[in-house]
């Protein structure tokens, strides 16, 4: 078996052998040590599969059904990082709930389970050749995760996942019927049905394919897989199962899930690009990115509850993303994914915070939370690094990468690689006004979203804290992901790697139009 099948088999096979172990056993310490194990495995691997990819370029296996270029190696990295990550907050977090009666230890089996499922059905998305399987992937992320938002059980827990299910089925059939005209498009040049959704056979051919039907199909992908992403109008299950899900599984759906639903946009972006002037997704992708955007930060104004105050923060982080997306270019691409990644950190920081605050304020009320700092000190720092993070303040990573898209809004470089179409456009005054506008009117609402943000958070660590809560934060594996965490947010900011650099460039490269 060579080097590439064999790390495909441990990123596909590891999941799903761990998912079906993991009913084997009931044992706390056996379930904990297979998934820390696990996603161990699938780090070392991910280290592996970047380098080659670096060194060889796209890599294809299993007869063509897997291909890996530098774009889907980077969403793999968030994958496995924050999957690895959230198997050491899990570790803490689930025994005290086991420890205080609130979870049987009988049902972790089934929490393991679910757990890895959903892990395999973002990685095959990640790694498919196909946009059908790809489709189908994450449509098997909606089964897994639906029953992780409900896995205590409570009213307010069902209600969620509920409207999770109804919402996200909605936007996935949504996202199939665009599949389903992609195809339609490409059998009529390819000629072969069995090739009609393979990737890098759209690549090939997206020139040739019908540049209406394509238009209708991206909106159908965008539309469906944005109510994925959580953006708006397509946003309202995320408050309220982000508000009522395990702090790992909300973890993994703002840092992971989001991102991957963004994986399925940009792929078909790619293929859109080269059929149709780059300007129309581009156009599309602003929209939805600045709406996002803005609504979000209004909301965050009024928020009373600190997870529904980190939700639309995730909508809020996903339209700026979506915004780099749509202006293109080098720098607006490389500060949309850059941003992917800086904020796949913070909000699983800010979320493994919130979930250690619940369980020692047992509430999710901002209002009857202060004194942070002297009743848990440790997640009061992450808290306020994950805080401080997500409203962009330097020397954190989300910063560098929220200026990359604003000075990409603000210059707007229309003779670049993903502006032509075929025709020169020249920057006039009216377009300088127009780029200064948006960029003004961003700014606004970004002063009015640190505002919001900061005064909740400041509220909550400062003061004294209760008489019945606790002082003190005694140590835990749990604390491990906070500090790790907290350093790359500031090491990013600070200073960008070298592979992951070259993995970024490499990426925008994929979705620049050639």
């Amino acid at each position: 078996m060579s080097t590439i099948a064999a790390q495909v088999a441990v990123f596909l096979g590891a999941p799903l052998l761990a998912a079906f172990l993991s009913l084997a056993t009931r044992q706390a310490r056996l379930l904990h040590g297979l998934n820390l194990a696990t996603m161990t495995g699938l780090v070392v691997s991910e280290i592996a599969l970047i380098q080659q990819v670096l060194a060889h370029g796209p890599l294809t296996a299993l007869w063509g059904l897997v291909y890996i270029d530098a774009l889907s190696a980077f969403i793999l990295l968030i994958i496995t990082f924050i999957g690895l990550s959230c198997s050491l907050y899990t570790w803490a977090y689930l025994d005290d709930y086991v420890a205080r009666g609130v979870i049987a230890p009988g049902r972790l089996s089934r929490f393991f389970f679910l757990f890895h499922v959903f892990l395999f059905a973002m990685i095959t998305a990640t790694m498919a050749n196909n946009l059908g399987v790809l489709w189908v992937a994450i449509e098997g992320t909606t089964l897994a995760t639906t029953f992780l938002i409900a896995f205590f059980r409570k009213r307010e827990g069902l209600e969620a996942g509920w409207k999770y299910l109804i919402l996200c089925s909605v936007g996935i059939a949504l996202a199939l019927f665009g599949t389903v005209l992609t195809y339609y498009s490409s059998v009529r040049v390819l000629g072969d049905e069995s090739e009609a959704l393979n990737v890098t056979k759209l690549l090939e051919v997206a020139g040739q394919l019908d540049p209406h039907v394509l238009k209708l199909a991206f909106i159908f992908l965008l539309v469906g897989y944005g109510t994925k992403i959580g953006l708006v109008p397509m946003h309202t299950w995320l408050p309220e199962a982000y508000s009522e899900a395990p702090a790992p599984v909300t973890a993994m759906l703002a840092g992971v899930l989001e991102t991957v639903a963004v994986y399925a946009v940009l792929r078909s972006k790619a293929i859109v690009d080269q059929a149709l002037p780059p300007e129309f997704s581009g156009n599309l992708l602003m929209v939805f990115g600045f709406v996002s955007f803005a609504m979000a930060a209004l909301f965050i104004l009024i928020q009373h509850n600190y997870k529904r105050l980190f939700a639309y923060s995730s909508i809020e982080h996903m339209g700026l993303a979506m915004m780099g997306f749509g202006v293109g270019g080098s720098v607006g691409t490389f500060g949309g994914l850059f941003h992917l990644l800086n904020h796949a950190l913070a909000k699983s920081l800010a979320f493994f915070s919130a979930g250690n605050v619940h369980r020692r304020f047992t509430t999710c009320e901002i209002g009857d939370v202060q004194g942070l700092a002297a009743a848990q000190p440790v997640t009061a720092v992450a808290m306020l690094v994950a805080g401080l993070a997500l409203v962009g303040m330097p020397p954190f990573s989300t910063f560098t990468s929220e200026v990359l898209v604003v000075t990409a809004l603000a210059t707007q470089d229309f003779t670049s690689d993903t502006f032509h179409a075929g025709r020169f456009f020249s920057i006039t005054v009216a377009d300088e006004v127009r780029s200064l506008s948006v960029v003004a009117v961003f700014l606004l609402f970004a002063v009015a979203l640190f505002g919001g943000f900061t005064y909740r958070l400041a509220a909550m660590v400062w003061g004294t804290p209760p008489e019945h809560v606790p002082r003190g934060e005694a140590w835990d594996v749990g604390h491990v992901p906070l500090i790790v965490t907290s350093l790359a947010l500031v090491g990013l900011g600070v200073m960008l790697p070298d592979p992951i650099k070259a993995l970024l460039d490499r990426a925008v490269g994929v979705l620049l139009v050639r």
